[in-house]
């Protein structure tokens, strides 16, 4: 028995020597003594942690069979599809809401001015270069849409009028524009005026000037302005803004003034085209 041991253990001394030497001989050649080490473990270790490792995923996917883990996952994957189905709806649900605010206010104005006829347009481009609100709706001739036609928000507050026309799109000059020049009146006083655009800083603050207001005129500050409908651009009635200031002209024989815009003009969606009002042909 104890040769057997004896003769049993020299050779694998002489196995284990042939080993370190075939790896010290291959280790010279290949980069050094000092990769002895990583190339023992690239040897001997590395195989062990991949058959461990290859044991341990083996169990965790057999239990997850009986764990839920795969229902779990179609769950999983069942909730993303849902959610991103409501995020849809709600987005819908957001622009259905947004039209029905708009076509409400199209049948508030349509009802209370019965003479007017309405292209309703989206809109779809602004200049970034432009201080003064510009803008591009996706309405033109095809709609009815022609230069001069008024333009108003969905509150019925006037925007500005169209500057050009193509078959489907139009630009809008707003009022804030120096070339927009509107005939307008003191709601309380009916006193006549006009507006105009003016500096890029009041332009900033959506606020118009105010000119040729009779000195005679005991306008204030806080009285509403609307269109008068003089000139047959604008029919009579829009509202514009409120009075801002009032002061004296240079002139000596008239007032000046400044008027806060109702519209909203630079966060404007949605605008209405008045293509026809009564009086607009004879007038123009």
């Amino acid at each position: 028995m104890k040769k057997f041991i004896k003769n049993y253990l020299t050779r694998f001394l002489a196995v284990l020597s042939l080993v370190l030497i075939g790896v010290m001989i291959y280790s010279a050649s290949t980069g050094g003594i000092a990769t002895i080490p990583e190339t023992l473990t690239g040897i001997f270790v590395t195989p062990v942690q991949s058959f461990f490792t290859g044991i341990s995923d083996g169990v965790s996917d057999f239990f997850s069979q009986f764990g839920g883990g795969g229902e779990v996952q179609k769950e999983n994957e069942q909730l993303k599809q849902e959610i991103a189905e409501l995020r849809k709806k709600m987005v819908d649900y957001n622009e259905m809401k947004h039209e029905n605010e708009w076509y409400q206010g199209i049948l508030e104005l349509k009802d209370n001015n019965p003479d007017y006829t309405f292209a309703p347009g989206r809109v779809i481009g602004r200049d970034p270069s432009d201080f003064y609100g510009n803008f591009t709706i996706s309405a033109g001739t095809s709609s009815d849409v022609s230069v001069n036609d008024p333009v108003v928000s969905t509150d019925g507050y006037l925007v500005g009028v169209v500057e050009e026309v193509g078959l489907t799109y139009a630009k809008v000059r707003t009022v804030l524009d120096p070339s927009t020049k509107v005939a307008s009146e003191i709601d309380r006083t009916g006193d006549n005026a006009y507006t105009a655009g003016g500096t890029l800083e009041l332009a900033r603050d959506n606020t118009l000037r105010l000119t040729a207001l009779e000195r005679s005129s005991g306008a204030a500050v806080g009285d509403m302005l609307i269109t008068s409908g003089i000139g047959g651009i604008y029919p009579r009635g829009l509202l514009i803004g409120s009075v801002k200031s009032i002061d004296n002209a240079t002139d000596g024989m008239t007032l000046k003034g400044e008027v806060k815009v109702f519209a909203e003009t630079f966060d404007l969606k949605q605008v209405m085209v008045i293509t026809h009002f009564d009086g607009q042909e004879s007038q123009r």
